[in-house]
């Protein structure tokens, strides 16, 4: 499952680096580990996202993750992302089961 968390968040570093809409990167990446069967993930990305002035924080999630329940497997990674327009944080989690 590790090797998972830093192939979407490679993924989405690839997307934002193209250009690619930060929305849809994000989306296309949940898709994909919902294909693999997780039971939840977020998604979060911050900095000058699509090259505004602005820095901002955006995230998105589908299904559950319960950050507070000690217990809840979740796997979570951080990436760094340089584009042309500064640098992005990516964190990542994935809710893989509750045991």
């Amino acid at each position: 499952m590790g090797f998972q968390k830093l192939l979407i968040e490679e993924f989405i570093a690839g997307q934002l680096r193209n250009r690619v809409s930060f929305r849809k990167a994000m989306k296309k990446a949940i898709e994909l580990t919902e294909q693999a069967g997780t039971k939840g993930i977020q998604v979060q990305i911050a900095g000058r996202i699509d090259g505004k002035e602005i820095a901002r924080v955006e995230w998105i999630r589908e299904s559950r993750v319960p950050l507070q329940t000690i217990r809840a497997k979740i796997d979570y990674c951080s990436y760094t992302v340089r584009t042309i327009y500064g640098v992005l944080g990516i964190k990542v989690w994935i809710f893989v089961n509750k045991e």
